[in-house]
């Protein structure tokens, strides 16, 4: 059965599971796990999204996430990518780390939000890690009960609903979690209805209704890939065609890493097909968009987006 396209809207809850390809470890040691926190605490600021629970296991993620303005393929895209990149620099591997496309579960937050955290923070007791969630450090279970983690976790909407003074919140919070040790696997959390949601009838009716009925483009309206084209030609003083053929002068480099990241976040073209309209190898992409990253040009940003009629935020 084909994958249906994901519902993505201002406030979206998802719990995300991300998996090694072919189910092999994605992270090899603590430089690794560290390293990957810090790509979703760099994306959590930039994308502005609230984070309530992660763990790291050995070949797979669990993320808990609200977005905000920006979609959540966005925030992945960012994480993935980036965190592929280092993996392979590092350990001098080539090719996919993840497998295919992470599954996200769109989530009646009503109903499920402390249900996922305790789910998600328990998986190490479920295979063959300390019992006590609290001694296990990759997950953001200690952020709870008021320790610092990596990633900076919202945990007032939790603990709001254990108590109004924060100790007391914390020490239900911890009674909760305990009462929760011993549970197996939870079909009921991927099993979901469509493919996509965990909730009921009326949670599906209410998104639906938001969406009306289809999948919302967040951001705004995607920009066709030959426009951006022209217009980031245009702004560098070069021909389109300088962009999508061989040349290696800077200034077209750079011309050309923007038209990358701009491609991302604008387009609907996703990097495989970028790579073969630029005429470019497909690992490449992931090294152009790190580097106008790095350097980002707001101002040229701006004046693309006039040049297109497209609205950003500054």
């Amino acid at each position: 059965m084909a994958r249906k396209p994901r519902v993505e809207f201002e406030g979206a809850f998802y719990h995300v599971i991300a998996r090694g390809n072919q189910r092999q470890d994605i992270f090899r040691d603590d430089q690794d796990r560290t390293t990957y926190l810090e790509r979703v605490e760099h994306y959590r600021k930039r994308r502005d999204f609230k984070l309530y629970a992660y763990v790291l296991m050995s070949n797979h993620v669990h993320l808990l996430i609200e977005t905000q303005r920006i979609p959540l393929s966005k925030i992945m895209q960012g994480i993935q990518f980036t965190y592929t990149q280092y993996y392979n620099r590092r350990h001098r591997t080539v090719g996919h780390l993840f497998q295919g496309r992470y599954k996200a579960i769109l989530c009646d937050r009503e109903s499920y939000l402390l249900e996922l955290v305790r789910y998600i923070h328990l998986n190490p007791a479920r295979v063959r890690k300390p019992n006590d969630p609290w001694k296990y450090p990759w997950s953001s279970h200690r952020a709870y009960l008021g320790e610092r983690t990596p990633v900076e976790i919202d945990t007032k909407l939790v603990l709001g609903q254990f108590g109004r003074a924060l100790g007391q919140a914390r020490r239900a919070y911890r009674k909760f979690m305990e009462e929760g040790i011993g549970q197996g696997h939870i079909d009921q959390y991927y099993e979901v209805v469509d493919q996509r949601f965990l909730g009921d009838e009326e949670f599906i009716e209410k998104v639906d209704k938001r969406t009306q009925g289809r999948e919302v483009e967040a951001g705004g309206p995607k920009v066709p890939f030959g426009r951006l084209l022209e217009a980031v030609a245009k702004e560098h003083g070069v021909g389109a065609s300088e962009l999508t053929g061989l040349g290696r002068r800077r200034q077209r480099v750079r011309a050309r890493a923007m038209l990358v990241y701009l491609a991302r976040e604008w387009s609907k073209v996703t990097s495989k097909e970028l790579a073969g309209r630029l005429h470019r190898d497909a690992s490449l992409m992931s090294r152009l968009c790190a580097m106008y990253e790095r350097d980002r040009n707001k101002q040229a940003e701006a004046r693309i987006a006039y040049l297109l009629g497209k609205k950003i935020s500054p």
